[in-house]
């Protein structure tokens, strides 16, 4: 069986754009030399990381004496220890099912001894600690055998350049033409989409922005649907999120302080697509350790810095936006207002509390009118109108 598994070409030869990720993750390999190398596969939710450490696991483990993908690294620190998954993980690698029964110090120095005479090939998926890579003590160069390979993937930067990788793939989504292939594979079982739905399915790809899970989701989501049901999801999108596409994303935003979750809060709302220096100018007076948790959001892909503009995804962006919807069903009481209806209505009945009130003047340098927390002008029309 193990023969056979090898010599299988995997399920990575019918994914979608998946060659060109496989051709820079292996030359970041070096895949000819005999240099132990651990890379890191980093990007935002949903953004193709696993799949792209699969496919390479699949195209290049026939070279190695010793292989094993280990799956969802976060989850399963969960239900078992670091050691339990280390052992389980060796025990595949070496092909040695007794060694979970030998006594602790006698199965470290085997183990060790086995590792440094075999060729293996690892991967490490979804793992958002560093602290993960050290207590299951697979991020040492020394301690696998010449040509030896290591893949770990992380939405976060700083788990991958504290363990000493050598080298970071940051993933990039799809383009145009590929994404708009993927979401017709999903959505019609084909290749080229339908003709009267192309206008439909480009509208699909600006927003999914090249993410694979939300093309994937949005197309099997509509798979054999009317074209007035697909005018009806176009309606949702961004104002109503996919339980499925925030399920993934929302991960990256549990893992932040509650500093950081604010910040990314703001920049969601005020500050997607603006000049970077006048964001940080602004949100610096608001808090105490800007940098950091900017560096803190860059790292864990919620946002990017392109030619001097902060950005985020559409999607992530969405996410935060349905993060302040939860917080009330009366708009008055959100800690922020996008949607121009709530912002009117609040306005317009005076239900505008002094929290928001205040949020709205620190936010914006005193550039709305809203400055007293009781009395508003009598044209709400006019604030509304600077909103």
């Amino acid at each position: 069986m193990n023969k056979l598994y090898k010599m299988s070409p995997g399920h990575s030869m019918n994914l979608v754009g998946i060659e060109e990720h496989i051709k820079r993750t292996e030359s970041l390999l070096c895949m000819e030399s005999q240099e132990v190398r651990i890379i890191g596969i980093w990007g935002m939710g949903g953004i193709g990381k696993t799949t792209i450490a699969r496919a390479v696991f699949d195209r290049i483990c026939n070279q190695f004496e010793g292989f094993h993908f280990l799956a969802n690294v976060r989850e399963n620190l969960r239900s078992y220890t670091a050691v339990d998954l280390r052992n389980k993980l060796l025990s595949k690698i070496l092909d040695e099912d007794n060694l979970l029964e030998q006594p602790p110090s006698l199965a470290v120095a085997f183990t060790k001894d086995c590792l440094r005479r075999k060729k293996v090939l690892i991967v490490l998926d979804d793992v958002d600690n560093s602290r993960q890579l050290q207590e299951l003590s697979l991020g040492v160069h020394d301690l696998f055998g010449p040509g030896s390979k290591i893949l770990v993937t992380s939405r976060d930067k700083q788990v991958l350049i504290k363990n000493g990788v050598d080298a970071i793939y940051k993933v990039q989504g799809l383009n145009n033409h590929d994404a708009l292939r993927l979401l017709s594979l999903n959505a019609f079982k084909k290749n080229c989409p339908k003709r009267d739905h192309i206008e439909l399915l480009e509208r699909m790809v600006d927003y999914a922005k090249g993410n694979p899970l939300a093309l994937i989701v949005l197309g099997s989501s509509l798979y054999d649907r009317s074209k007035e049901k697909w005018y009806s999801a176009l309606n949702k999108l961004g104002k109503v999120p996919n339980p499925e596409i925030q399920r993934v994303l929302r991960i990256s935003y549990d893992g932040l302080d509650g500093e950081q979750q604010q910040i990314f809060l703001d920049i969601a709302f005020f500050f997607n697509g603006a000049e970077w220096n006048h964001a940080v100018k602004v949100l610096d007076s608001c808090y105490s350790s800007l940098q950091f948790d900017l560096s803190i959001l860059i790292d864990k892909s919620l946002i990017t810095i392109s030619q001097n503009t902060l950005e985020m995804h559409d999607i992530l962006q969405e996410m935060a936006y349905s993060i302040v919807r939860e917080e009330s069903k009366n708009p008055g009481k959100r800690s922020r207002l996008c949607d121009h209806e709530d912002i009117y209505h609040v306005l317009k009945k005076k239900k505008v509390n002094s929290i928001v009130c205040e949020y709205f003047f620190s936010r914006k340098h005193r550039s709305l009118c809203i400055v007293n927390t009781v009395d508003f002008p009598s044209s709400s029309k006019y604030i509304y109108h600077m909103l």
